[in-house]
């Protein structure tokens, strides 16, 4: 639907309506003397001379409407236009100072023809111009979404690999903890376990640090696997591992029999296979317990340790009961 087929022109007339409102004017200047087609192009002229082309053209306009075959008034009108840069219309105009027997000079032809060719390609560039910087800037505009949505897969990539690693590392941690705690159970059971008389198991009892460190190694060691064979460890709740000292060695011994001792004190003993501070202690003292006296009696020789050599001469000091 075009547009004019919406507009309604119901203004209300303002005289009796009809036609050849432009005949009656143009009789009635006749009648009256008034040369209304030549005033308006003198009038006309002398603007457009001054340079004031929007009133001239005016002026040119309305003594068309008066006279439309008036081939000099097309003919400056033309002119006008051209100065004013309407290359269009100022080509219309020649061409109808022309067809109603107006001499149109060449070159001046030919310059409008030239101009509005010129217009017509500088228009015809710029549209081009604007369509190749539209298509570079929708080009630069896909480029960038699509170096967004790659740089969003790798975000993503990278995102799902270290939730996986969180969750090993999870699942690892709550293994160190629960291969610690056993492991430290066991411990503790057998040191409460273990004769005081053996007093070489005190270098053998596991510490905390032992411990730590083997079930680290295991759980290192379960963690590579699952990673390896993509199985994941089931994810558990991380609790600290309280930190844990080795159990101290009881100082009271069982309930055992009290030999008499058959040597007298002090003396010395060669340490034979199967000796050891606790077996030396219950030989001399009757009581295991007593182990503590014969190396305090030789830390010279032990150091302060209890770790014996075949063939090591140890002083056995006699004590009170």
């Amino acid at each position: 639907m075009s547009t004019l087929s919406v507009l309604a022109f119901d203004e209300i007339p303002r005289g009796h309506g009809g036609r050849g409102a432009t005949e009656q004017i143009a009789r009635l200047l006749d009648n009256s003397e008034i040369d209304a087609p030549s005033s308006l192009y003198d009038e006309a002229l002398t603007l457009a001379k001054e340079g004031r082309f929007a009133p001239s053209t005016d002026r040119l306009r309305m003594l068309l409407t008066l006279d439309p075959i008036d081939s000099d008034a097309s003919l400056l009108l033309g002119k006008v236009l051209a100065a004013r840069g309407q290359w269009q219309e100022a080509l219309q105009r020649l061409d109808a100072a022309q067809a109603n027997g107006a001499r149109v000079q060449a070159d001046l032809r030919e310059r409008v023809e030239n101009a509005l060719r010129n217009q017509i390609q500088d228009a015809e560039e710029q549209r081009l111009r604007l369509a190749a910087r539209e298509r570079t800037e929708i080009r630069n505009l896909r480029t960038e979404a699509k170096r967004l949505r790659s740089d969003n897969a790798v975000l993503d990539s990278q995102v799902q690999a270290l939730y996986k690693r969180v969750r090993l590392w999870s699942s690892a941690t709550a293994l160190v903890s629960g291969c610690a705690a056993a492991l430290l159970l066991v411990a503790i059971v057998s040191g409460g376990n273990a004769a005081p008389n053996d007093a070489t198991a005190i270098d053998t009892l596991p510490t905390s640090a032992d411990v730590t460190e083997k079930a680290m190694a295991d759980a290192a060691s379960m963690a590579a696997t699952s990673y390896k064979y993509g199985v994941e460890m089931p994810a558990e709740p991380i609790e600290p591992v309280a930190e844990t000292t080795t159990p101290e060695i009881p100082t009271t011994a069982p309930i055992e029999p009290t030999p008499s001792p058959s040597v007298a004190l002090p003396t010395t003993h060669t340490v034979v296979s199967g000796d050891t501070l606790g077996s030396m202690a219950l030989n001399y003292y009757g009581k295991s317990s007593k182990w503590r006296s014969i190396r305090d009696a030789n830390n010279g020789t032990l150091g302060g340790g209890i770790k014996l050599s075949l063939g090591m001469e140890l002083n056995i000091p006699a004590i009170a009961d």
